[in-house]
This record gives C-alpha cells, structure tokens and sequence, in this order.
C-alpha cells in the first residue's frame, strides 16, 4: 500500500481440519506463540540455541541483511546474545495459514543504531519455521496526531471477515495505489476516523490527500508491485516491492478495518540494499 509511501513446543500442521478453541484453531494459536517465543528467547533470553529448536533444515532468509540458512539466523542470534541491552516488546500477532507475523519494537541491538519498529514474517512447515521475511525501520517520535508507530488497538477480531477485508485491502491497493484513482479512496478508507500510525502524517483523509498532492507536485516517481498480503481477522499486512524516489523500498503496512472500511495503519519503510550488499541470494520477497 502507498499509505506508506506518501506517510513516510511447536505446533504442528496438519491437513486435517484442527480443533476450535474459543473462535480460534489450536494450531493458529500454537503457530503464534511459537513464533513469539522464537523472539523471545532470541532478544531476552539471549540463547542462540532456540535456532536449533525452532528452524528447519531448509531455512530460507529473505532479510538481505542476514546472511541464508540456519548458520545466518545462528549468526544473527549470537550477535543479539553479545547485546546485554537486547529486548523485544511484541505488540501484534496475525496468523494466516502456515504464515505468522509480528509487529514488534526492537532495542539494544548495535546493528540498528537505536530502537527500531520491526515487522517479521515467518512461514512454518511440520512445525518449524522455514522461511522469514523482514522490515525494520528507526523508531521515530509521535506523529502530528501524537500517535506513535506500535500503539494502539492489538487484538484480532472479526475472523469470519478475514477473506472479505483482504479483498478489499487487495482493491483499495490495485484501484488507489497503482492505479492512482485518489478520487476512489473513500470508498475503501473510512476518512473520519482514519487513525494514523505512520511517522510523517497524522489522522484523516484530508492529510492523506495532502500528502498524495505534495508528492506529486514535487514529482515524485513511486513504481509499487504488491507481493503479499497475510490477513487475519481484521488486520491484513500488504508486503509491497516499491522503487520510490528514495531507492528501492520494501514496504510492510499494516491496516486494521471495521465494518469494511480501513480506519487504521501503521508502516514500516525498509531500503532495500545494492544487490552486490545482499548477505543471501533470495531475495527480499
């Protein structure tokens, strides 16, 4: 989504249908906190040896700042063991399938030159993570509406709604954001109560617009290629390719949606680095 753009014991998997408990499968939630512990135990508990618990054999690393395969994920994890200042504050949580994503605020890692509002992407088979994407930006101060880049509501509902919000988030994307009809976006957004998280814009659709005509007044070039959405409930995560003015750009942007319409959204903004940079070779999507 160019919201951003313009705003600046593990569970096992199986093909038979899982258990409900409380509106919930056992195996989402089983999936969610394993991926939370995951983190846990790499950011505070500082044990390098969760890789050897948690990932498989197979692990593929699209972060292009990690280097591929367990030996990077047991190199990245070493590295935050050797930060005494390491921790983790996990705020969000969606489970889609075999994918978990957590929205999280990291602190005390050299690597990040300071907290950074980080958004991780983990995919899961048999009941190990085999695959992780990952955007991190620099934690910035409140916005102009004070609000700040991880608060707000956390709690996942309306999961019966979970295919009808990613399709619309799908077309809010495709007709707004590609396509650039800005004339269309009160249809999709819900401008009167559009709280928003992203660090150089605050609340209301008038501000967006705003922000849509200074870009383009100022020529500002934004090529976007959706590559994923993870939804659940009434959160979905668009995962977008950008080549922006600023350089190629992975865009994680989150939206939370009541009554079929976006009234929230938080971002982070991650550069992608000169290929020849890359610590692996599969890309960043």
């Amino acid at each position: 989504m160019l919201l951003a753009v313009i705003a600046g014991g593990i569970g096992v998997l199986s093909d038979a249908a899982p258990a409900q408990s409380q509106g919930r499968t056992v195996t989402s939630d089983a999936l969610g906190a394993s991926a939370r512990q995951v983190m846990i135990d790499i950011f505070r508990k500082k044990d390098p040896t969760v890789v050897d618990r948690y990932f498989g054999e197979s692990f593929i690393q699209h972060d292009p700042n990690l280097a591929d395969g367990l030996a990077g994920m047991q190199s990245f994890a070493a590295e935050v063991a050797s930060s005494p200042a390491a921790d983790i504050t996990i705020y969000r949580t969606l489970v889609d399938g075999d994918f978990v994503l957590l929205h999280s605020r990291y602190q005390g890692v050299g690597r990040y030159a300071g907290p950074a509002i980080a958004f991780d992407l983990f995919r899961f088979k048999d009941g190990k993570i085999v695959e992780h994407w990952g955007g991190q930006e620099p934690e910035a101060p409140p916005n102009l509406s004070g609000r700040t880049q991880v608060d707000g509501p956390t709690e996942v509902l309306d999961r019966e709604k979970t295919e009808a919000n990613r399709t619309l988030v799908r077309m809010y994307r495709e007709t707004v954001m590609v396509s650039l009809r800005v004339d269309r976006i009160e249809e999709f957004i819900d401008g009167a109560h559009l709280a928003q998280h992203a660090s150089k814009i605050g609340d209301g659709i008038g501000r967006l617009r705003d922000r849509i005509a200074s870009v383009a007044k100022e020529g500002g070039q934004l090529y976007l290629t959706p590559r994923r959405y993870v939804a659940e409930g009434n959160f979905v995560l668009v995962l977008t390719e950008g080549d922006l003015p600023t350089g190629p750009t992975a865009l994680y942007d989150l939206v939370r949606l009541e009554n079929g319409k976006i009234v929230e959204h938080w971002d982070v903004l991650t550069p992608i680095p000169p290929r020849d940079q890359w610590k692996n070779a599969n890309g960043p999507f």
